[in-house]
């Protein structure tokens, strides 16, 4: 049974310094990192992400899309319709367990009466920061090293071996 995460998007940019305009560039920048975030999220905690964002009044509006292959939906709500109107509807929806993360108390609320869990914002932080180095920043490059991974004694008659392997 598949499990969801579903994020309230400008609530959680609007809750997180990591997501401010000023350190991103830009909403549609800001709105990219939350999408990234969440994918890299859901991957670690085995739930399908769905990011719903406010679009009453805009070009975005009434439109979904599928990003990363589709391992990511994001929801744009409809003409006279709120993202917290589209995340009651998909708590009611969807079949399978629900996490809301949000910082809207009333939002909160709905999701526990529909047996839905319910996440903040800073708890949705915190998993982001606990996340291995190698998933938080993809676009530094990862080598794994054995010596790494090498007790300090094991380390110790590698070396000696290895000197008395070259005649020191």
């Amino acid at each position: 049974m598949t499990q969801y995460l579903l994020l309230d998007g400008y609530n959680i940019i609007g809750a997180l310094g990591r997501y401010a305009t000023r350190s991103t560039g830009g909403l549609d920048e800001s709105r990219d990192l939350l999408i990234g975030d969440a994918l890299k999220a859901a991957g670690w905690i085995g739930r399908q992400p769905i990011v719903v964002f406010d679009a009453a009044g805009s070009a975005e509006a009434g439109r979904t899309e599928l990003r990363a292959g589709g391992a990511v939906r994001v929801i744009y709500s409809a003409q006279g319709e709120s993202a917290d109107d589209v995340i009651e509807q998909l708590i009611r929806r969807l079949d399978g367990p629900v996490t809301i993360c949000t910082a809207d108390f009333a939002l909160q609320r709905v999701a526990l009466a529909h047996g839905a869990a319910r996440a903040t914002p800073r708890e949705f932080e915190d998993l982001l920061d606990e996340l291995p180095a190698i998933t938080r920043t993809p676009d530094i490059p990862f080598r794994a090293r054995i010596v790494d991974q090498l007790s300090p004694e094991t380390l110790q008659s590698l070396e000696e071996l290895r000197r008395r392997a070259e005649g020191y």
